[in-house]
Parts: structure tokens; C-alpha cells; sequence
């Protein structure tokens, strides 16, 4: 039986799981397979909106309630599947599949427990991971959820990447790209950028988040929500300085576009970056972990920087083009097709 899918998301900014829904719209069209995708409710995130516009994706809205969720799934025939990402979405979606008899596929993406609601949602989320089949985007996820398997993320083979030209270590900008909420750590990037008072090293931040009121910024180039075309094409450095993560999309598109990756020892993160091979790994996650890797990084000779940086990229082609995770997605969903449900 020939299937579709329906990508179901609670969303308010742009972030890891947003970039991998589009990632995800675009391999599945790569394959023939429509697809859409449905919002829980409509928080007017514009800026996502009209990134999927552009990419030509197809999406809407139910009321923000599970009985709107119910009717509109009744709508679509049981060959169309919903894949929930993210704990609101897949909490109601697992629900409201078990009311139809209708298969359910979740990804988890959430590297942190949370706090207070968010994380009774989230154990929530991880108890009612026996009502679906499960995709979890790093190992130490798929140790918590049942029937659960590691899907890393991926971004489109066709994507450009940038031209390499590197420059002595003179002028370098670091960047932090993502969410402002305390698992990324912003704080410990602006601390960072506190300490290196020296003209060589201009630090710049992307992302907005329930921190962006509470930070000091006078340190760095604030930007906000920006294009990942635009981010790229500025920096020479990556910082990921996360306290959890699982594999974070913006590290394969850095790798991709040619920009140096510093990491923290989180989630799948130690998997793909090999430290002074394919980027940098910090040992802890401090101001002062990430201070040591960027004096690493101003030690690099330009050779030492383009054997890095191809290294990089050719990872990401040969391991996160999508072809691989496409395999696992569609025997999932065709099995998922033919399975009963557990019964409660």
C-alpha cells in the first residue's frame, strides 16, 4: 500500500526541529512520497511559514485542541501516517491514533529533561513511546523510549556549499546559531566572547529564545532570526556549546557549508566530530572549555584548517545526505502500515 505522511508539530520559533521538518519534506519529495505538514495550533511563527512556502511545503492547522486533531485526521485514509516531532505533538497525536486505530511514528529530538511542566511532558512523552514506533536522534534517547531507533538527521544533498577561501587567522567570526534558552547555552558563548579582548575574534549570535531579554549582548553582534544562507556566508567558526543536544542540524549544515565546528561532548555530537580531524571537541562545558578550543583554533595553520574543513564536508556526503535515512524511514512506514497497535 502506497503511503503519505503527515508531519505533525507544536512550534512557536525556528530551531533544530523546524530545519529538520523541512529537511524532512524536501527527502521525502526527493522519493515520490507527499507529504505535509500539520501545526497542533497556529502560534503566527511568520518567519516559519514562509520558509515553507518557499520550499514549497505544504501545511495547516488544526485548532489547538485534540478533538480538532481528531476530525482532521478522520479526513485522510489510514495510508497517510503521522509522524510527530516534539512532546505536545507527539503526546496528542499517539492519543488521538490509538481513538483511530491509526499508526503512529514519533521522532524525539529533545536532548534535555526540562523543567517543571516540560519535563512531566516529557517523561509523559517517553512512557507513551510504547503506542509508536520511534526514531530518536541520538543514541542515549533511544536507551529511554521503547522500540525506538537512532535516526540522525541529514540536510539536502543538493544544498550549495561554500566556497572555501581561507584567510590567515587575522580576523576570524565565531558564531552561536540556535535557540536562547539555558540547554544551548548562550551564556557560555557571551562569556567566552567576554574574555577575548583582542581585535582578531569578532563573536556574532543568531537565534532568538526565552533568554534573548536576559543576556548581555554588549560582547557579541546580535542578529536574530536570520537565513542559514545569509548565517554561513559570515562566519568561520561554529560554536556549539550546548549542556544537551541530540544531533543538532546546524552542525551538518556548518560542516557542509564549509564552516570550522567547535562542540560540546553531548548527545551524538562526539560521533560525528573527530577532534583536530573534522573540528573540535571541547572537554568541558565552560567558558573556559570553549576559550581552550579557540586558542586551538588560532594555532591552525590555513592547510590544517582545509584538511579539517574537506574532512567535514565529505562526512556529511558520504553519512547525512538522506539516503540513508530514508531507507529507515520507509521500512518503517510501510511496516508501520501492517502493524496492529498495542492494545491498552
Amino acid at each position: 500500500m502506497k503511503y503519505s505522511v503527515i508531519l505533525f508539530v507544536d512550534s512557536s520559533l525556528i530551531g533544530g526541529i523546524e530545519s529538520h521538518l523541512i529537511a524532512m519534506s524536501k527527502l521525502l519529495e526527493r522519493y515520490n512520497i507527499m507529504s505535509s505538514v500539520l501545526f497542533y495550533q497556529d502560534h503566527n511563527n511568520r518567519e516559519l511559514y514562509k520558509r515553507l512556502e518557499n520550499a514549497n511545503i505544504t501545511f495547516g492547522f488544526a485548532g489547538g485542541n485534540l478533538k480538532s486533531l481528531n476530525e482532521i485526521l478522520k479526513m485522510f485514509p489510514r495510508s497517510a501516517l503521522l509522524h510527530t516531532h516534539g512532546y505536545k505533538a507527539s503526546i496528542m497525536g499517539k492519543l488521538v491514533c490509538r481513538w483511530q486505530n491509526r499508526p503512529c511514528i514519533s521522532t524525539y529530538h529533545a536532548g534535555e529533561a526540562g523543567t517543571g511542566k516540560v519535563y512531566l511532558y516529557n517523561k509523559l512523552d517517553k512512557l507513551l513511546s510504547y503506542f509508536s514506533r520511534n526514531f530518536a536522534v541520538s543514541s542515549k534517547l533511544t536507551e529511554e523510549l521503547y522500540n525506538a531507533e537512532l535516526l540522525e538527521n541529514f540536510i539536502p544533498v543538493n544544498e550549495p556549499t561554500k566556497v572555501l577561501d581561507l584567510k590567515n587567522n587575522d580576523e576570524l567570526n565565531i558564531g552561536f546559531v540556535g535557540r536562547l534558552s539555558h540547554e544551548k547555552g548562550p551564556d557560555i558563548f557571551i562569556e567566552t566572547a567576554k574574555r577575548f579582548n583582542t581585535a582578531n575574534l569578532n563573536f556574532h549570535m543568531f537565534g532568538d529564545g526565552p533568554m534573548v531579554n536576559n543576556l548581555d549582548l554588549s560582547a557579541v553582534t546580535y542578529h536574530g532570526q536570520c537565513e542559514q544562507q545569509q548565517i554561513w556566508q559570515q562566519l568561520d567558526v561554529l560554536v556549539i556549546c550546548s549542556r544537551a543536544e541530540g544531533l543538532p542540524m546546524v552542525a551538518l549544515e556548518a560542516m557542509a557549508q564549509g564552516v570550522l565546528v567547535i562542540a560540546s561532548p553531548v548527545g551524538q555530537l562526539p560521533q560525528i566530530i573527530n577532534h583536530l580531524s573534522n573540528g573540535l571537541m571541547m572537554t568541558e562545558i565552560t567558558s573556559g572549555g570553549l576559550q581552550k578550543q579557540l586558542n586551538n583554533v588560532l594555532m591552525l595553520s590555513v592547510d590544517q584548517r582545509s584538511y579539517m574543513l574537506g574532512s567535514a564536508q565529505r562526512l556529511v556526503k558520504q553519512r547525512f545526505s538522506g539516503e540513508q535515512q530514508f531507507k529507515q524511514l520507509d521500512r518503517v512506514y510501510n511496516s508501520s502500515l501492517l502493524a496492529s497497535l498495542p492494545s491498552f
